[in-house]
């Protein structure tokens, strides 16, 4: 898999909108779109950035390992199902919810 078809997957795999990883690394929303279609590619901090952020190693977004590579069980790909259809404020209630779990 190339470089862009990795980052578009990661990227629909937890549900961020270009938008948004374009804010979140301080930079354009046309970069990410490039990124995607493959028309340029990430500097090499930027990958570095990338990796972090999506908690993949570097190699994985260059498509050099398939580390990180993850895949959605039936029991996630439900559960992502029933939480697209809330409303923010119940998405919000489900988050802290969990967070509260983690901890326990």
């Amino acid at each position: 898999m190339e470089t862009n078809e990795i980052l578009k997957k990661l990227r629909n795999i937890n549900r961020i909108s270009q938008k948004q990883l374009a804010d979140d690394l301080g930079i354009g929303q046309a970069t990410v779109c490039q990124w995607e279609k493959g028309i340029s590619k990430p500097t090499c901090d930027t990958i570095a950035a990338l990796a972090q952020y999506y908690e993949v190693t570097a190699d994985f977004i260059l498509g050099l390992s398939d580390e990180g590579d993850r895949q959605l069980n039936k029991e996630q790909e439900a559960f992502l199902g029933l939480f697209d259809n809330l409303t923010s404020v119940q998405k919000e209630l489900i988050i802290g919810i969990m967070m509260q779990m983690k901890d326990l």
